[in-house]
């Protein structure tokens, strides 16, 4: 498969700003935080047209109260990503899921819990992860976001790699995510690190 890096687009924030909407009043009887993470919430960071979106839940009994408002709201709950047979996209702790745009008549499900993945009548536009806030994982995504909006010599490094590795073809989306981890997972170490640092001067 053929991975295609976008230019940024400013129009990413408004899709944010859109979907974050339809999450709110989704959970509106939830104490959510929803932020805008991953490359796509980086001015000047070319990405995948997918828009990644971090929910903050109050603590671990609220994950699963997240899922069927989401399903009902036609979001598609990736269950499949808490079983830790699922190599390192296994994460028990999170509620995984997407907001798949129809190519066809055919309409998308509300969940994918086994191999099957959507194929080609549908098309990603989000990403969504719910953890619990001020969790590890939680603070990793927003360190890793920081970061690289402080920092424009990583994050044109981060697009420079990218850049690099999608001259190649790839078995799937997990390749392409392994031909960039060593780099993503050392941003993500100092990340953390100078977060902690921000944290404390606040």
């Amino acid at each position: 498969m053929k991975v295609i890096i976008e230019e940024y687009r400013e129009s990413w924030a408004k899709d944010f700003s859109e979907l974050s909407g339809v999450i709110s009043k989704t959970l509106e009887v939830m104490n959510v935080s929803i932020d805008h993470i991953g490359s796509t919430s980086v001015k000047g960071l070319g990405a995948k047209p997918i828009i990644d979106i971090l929910i903050g839940v109050e603590d671990e009994s609220c994950l699963d109260k997240t899922i069927t408002p989401m399903q009902q709201n036609g979001f598609t709950y990736y269950k499949k990503y808490e079983r830790p047979t699922v190599r390192w996209t296994a994460w028990p702790e999170r509620r995984h899921y997407v907001k798949l745009k129809p190519l066809t008549d055919q309409m998308p499900p509300v969940i994918i819990d086994h191999d099957e993945v959507p194929g080609k009548n549908f098309t990603s536009y989000s990403s969504i992860h719910t953890l619990v806030k001020n969790t590890d994982g939680w603070k990793r995504h927003i360190a890793f976001r920081d970061f690289l909006r402080a920092h424009d010599d990583i994050r044109d490094e981060y697009y420079l790699l990218k850049k690099e590795i999608i001259k190649q073809e790839f078995e799937n989306m997990l390749k392409y995510n392994d031909a960039k981890n060593d780099f993503v997972k050392d941003v993500e170490r100092r990340a953390i690190v100078w977060y902690g640092k921000q944290s404390e001067n606040r």
